[in-house]
């Protein structure tokens, strides 16, 4: 994991998405995150002209299962920046009235595999923010049964995910195989003073999956973690 520590965190990372968007020769599939990951659409833009002949699919590699512009991901997104390159190649994934998360999971799931099927040489690059309890994406720490049941489904590389208690409890998400062995690189953005616990507990500790399922982001071959904190450890 290669920890980048800067003032203009959203930008560097945008700017590395679009640099690996313009040299990969062939179809790049980018899945993003909600919350603050989403300051880092604006600086994901075309950086290569003759690339036009490949595609850029984006979607969110966690949604919430919910229609509210101000919850729902990817409306959040097509409002804060609808003029942007990521806006105008994005894969939305909303919940239609009434409809219940397990067949909103799947009906995301089926739209991604047809959007995806017949890309040439496609690259998969995901970003993955943390949450204070080193949760990722829509993976949250959970007993290892519990855990298991819901996040180990090896024919779905999305699952349907509702955990009572929660502020937001009803989420699709990608799985930890999925990220782990289909992602060909992870973006990682943390940043916020608030943060900087977690964000150093995960370089200097480490746990399972389970536990900390950021730990996903830890154990990838190729990441990349942008950040405005200076975590001791490094």
């Amino acid at each position: 994991m290669e920890i980048i520590t800067s003032d203009e965190a959203a930008k560097q990372a945008g700017t590395y998405i679009s640099e690996v968007i313009a040299e990969h020769n062939g179809d790049v599939v980018c899945l993003l995150a909600g919350g603050s990951a989403l300051d880092i659409i604006p600086h994901i833009k075309v950086m290569d002209s003759a690339k036009h002949e490949c595609r850029t699919i984006f979607m969110l590699g966690d949604e919430r299962g919910s229609r509210d512009v101000t919850i729902n991901n990817s409306l959040q997104l097509v409002t804060r920046y609808p003029d942007s390159y990521v806006a105008k190649n994005l894969i939305l994934t909303v919940p239609a009235e009434t409809e219940e998360l397990e067949k909103f999971t799947s009906r995301i799931l089926e739209t991604f595999l047809t959007e995806t099927e017949n890309l040439k040489n496609p690259k998969i690059i995901q970003v993955l923010g943390v949450g204070l309890d080193g949760h990722t994406a829509g993976i949250f720490p959970l007993p290892i049964d519990e855990f298991t049941n819901i996040y180990n489904r090896p024919d779905h590389d999305i699952v349907p995910v509702h955990l009572e208690g929660l502020r937001i409890d009803s989420r699709a998400s990608c799985t930890p195989n999925y990220i782990q062995s289909k992602a060909d690189e992870l973006v990682g953005y943390v940043v916020g003073s608030d943060k900087k616990m977690i964000l150093e507990s995960l370089i200097n500790e480490t746990k399972s999956i389970h536990e900390r399922p950021a730990e996903l982001i830890k154990r990838h071959s190729q990441t990349k973690l942008y950040t405005d904190q200076h975590p001791h450890g490094m």
